[in-house]
């Protein structure tokens, strides 16, 4: 799976791609091959891990190609010169584009996060490998200089870190909503996202939980899935499972009279616009 891939992506990306646009564009390069950067993951898993109808998700994806991260692999022309991207009966296929990480970014190195400070010019000294005296190369401050010999790094600006953490919190929260199964009582809601960040549980858990129950329930009577206050409440973030991997065949519907296989739309209206 593309977890490097994805966790590039989201620096690439920048602030001009956001809300489902981003989510969708960073589900398909988690899922991806990590040689290839392909995914053949279905448009309805896709929308079940994005918390979002089919059609949002297909509409989030013209965006991206708009935009100039175009992930849908094309397989042809239609009669009109259109390009198309998924014909009945043919999954469609994704490919995360290449890219460049823009410079400056903090960077992961050997499980560690090196801030661009840390990530100076590190080659070795003309005087490397020689034996020199104590006091050769040492200049005294006092003989014209205008560098001290052993300058300090500038402090950081001040931050209120309350105010920093309660805007990144408030920022994830709306990363948590979108991905919700039931959106009820919004204001209540906060407000637990809030004490249940105090308790010690971390925006990405609770996301990625989330996630998770919006699997759990997509096939589910909406009718029993629990409000979003007291999922976060009760702390049921930390009784959902991991994300399970991907199977090779599409899942299987419900369907009157049994279990039958998932079959590709027939109706030609949802290729309209390159689909």
């Amino acid at each position: 799976m593309g977890y490097k891939l994805r966790r590039d992506l989201r620096v690439a990306l920048g602030p001009k791609i956001s809300g489902l646009m981003r989510i969708v564009a960073l589900e398909i390069a988690d899922d991806a091959n990590d040689n290839t950067r392909e995914s053949m993951v279905p448009l309805d898993v896709l929308a079940c891990w994005c918390g979002a109808e089919e059609a949002s998700v297909r509409e989030a994806l013209k965006r991206l190609g708009k935009a100039g991260w175009e992930l849908r692999v094309p397989i042809g022309r239609g009669k009109d010169g259109r390009v198309l991207y998924a014909v009945p009966g043919m999954r469609m296929t994704y490919r995360v584009p290449e890219f460049e990480v823009p410079k400056g970014e903090s960077q992961t190195l050997e499980g560690r996060v090196t801030s661009p400070s840390e990530a100076r010019d590190t080659r070795p000294s003309d005087t490397e490998g020689r034996v020199t005296s104590p006091s050769e190369g040492v200049r005294n401050p006092s003989e014209g200089s205008d560098t001290r010999p052993f300058p300090s790094l500038p402090s950081p600006p001040h931050v209120d870190k309350d105010s920093l953490g309660a805007e990144v919190d408030l920022e994830a929260f709306g990363a948590f909503w979108l991905v919700y199964p039931k959106k009820k009582a919004r204001e209540e809601a906060k407000k637990a996202w809030i004490a249940a960040i105090k308790r010690g549980a971390t925006p990405e858990h609770i996301v990625s939980a989330a996630q998770a129950y919006a699997r759990e329930r997509a096939q589910q009577d909406p009718k029993y899935t629990k409000y979003p206050a007291t999922w976060l409440n009760k702390g049921c973030y930390d009784d959902e499972p991991e994300q399970p991997a991907l199977p090779d065949r599409p899942q299987l519907r419900a369907v009157a009279g049994g279990w039958q296989p998932y079959q590709n739309p027939t109706d030609p209206s949802v290729y309209e616009n390159g689909f």
